[in-house]
């Protein structure tokens, strides 16, 4: 017998938990609009740490949150430049789009006049 994958039906339960306790958080929100503005978004706050917790006790959360961990490990293991490292790089890229923005300027100037005072013969008088 083939085994279906997806979520489970626990899983599904928690995860439209979730998704109604955030919708209720809203609801809340407006519905007690005598409420200082504090307490309601204290509301909406509470209830969407609640609404992350049930949806990381599924399959898909606890992958969900296990990439994140491994992700920063791979981030801790990054080497940035150091700033003189980075003054250099950036030095080299503005001269270089200098550069490249004279000879684009050049090209277009030449292939202009090539075009419309030899071919064309349209020139300035």
């Amino acid at each position: 017998m083939k085994k279906e994958s997806g979520l489970s039906t626990t899983d599904n339960v928690k995860i439209v938990a979730a998704v109604l306790v955030i919708a209720a958080s809203i609801g809340a929100y407006y519905y007690l609009a005598d409420l200082i503005q504090i307490g309601r978004v204290a509301i909406v706050v509470a209830a969407s740490a609640v609404a992350v917790g049930l949806a990381l006790t599924t399959q898909t959360g606890q992958s969900a949150w296990s990439f994140m961990k491994e992700a920063n490990v791979e981030r801790q293991k990054v080497v940035w430049p150091g700033r003189q490292e980075a003054l250099q790089v950036t030095l080299m890229v503005l001269v270089l789009v200098v550069i490249l923005g004279l000879l684009m300027w050049l090209f277009d100037a030449l292939s202009f006049y090539v075009i419309y005072d030899l071919i064309l013969k349209v020139g300035n008088p």
